[in-house]
């Protein structure tokens, strides 16, 4: 048994973050879970989104830290969220309230693990406050 749990540990680890496949699937898994979502705002030929999804969301400190938040990438050429999520920036990522209505944390630009680790403590700190945990 201890060889198995063994094993499965750095799989889980190394599965990677799960995307969700759209907004509204991550606000509907959000809202059943009471759990923040992060939209990691992208577009098609950004460098720096590519460099920060092959590098911070690979390290796997940050994969473990994201299981408790709910993650989407939405695109923006393809407009399939909602309007008021904007920026002249890519990458950008929002840290949303559960119900997707509010910003409990942007980020503007690529950040490495280290800064991103530095972000994901002030959203767990800001979330006491828009969750009221």
């Amino acid at each position: 048994m201890r060889i198995f749990v063994s094993l499965m540990v750095p799989f889980i680890l190394f599965a990677g973050i799960l995307w969700q496949k759209d907004f509204a699937t991550a606000q509907k898994i959000a809202k059943k879970r009471n759990l923040p979502i992060m939209v990691f705002y992208e577009s098609h030929d950004c460098s720096w989104c590519k460099k920060m999804l092959e590098t911070t969301f690979k390290d796997p400190s940050i994969i473990k830290r994201m299981q408790d938040i709910v993650a989407v990438r939405v695109f923006k050429e393809e407009k399939n969220f909602p309007s008021w999520i904007q920026s002249k920036y890519t990458p950008t990522i929002f840290f949303l309230t559960p119900d997707g209505k509010e910003i409990i944390r942007p980020i503007l630009g690529y950040q490495n693990s280290e800064y991103f680790h530095s972000y994901l403590d002030d959203v767990q700190r800001r979330k006491k406050r828009f969750m009221g945990e």
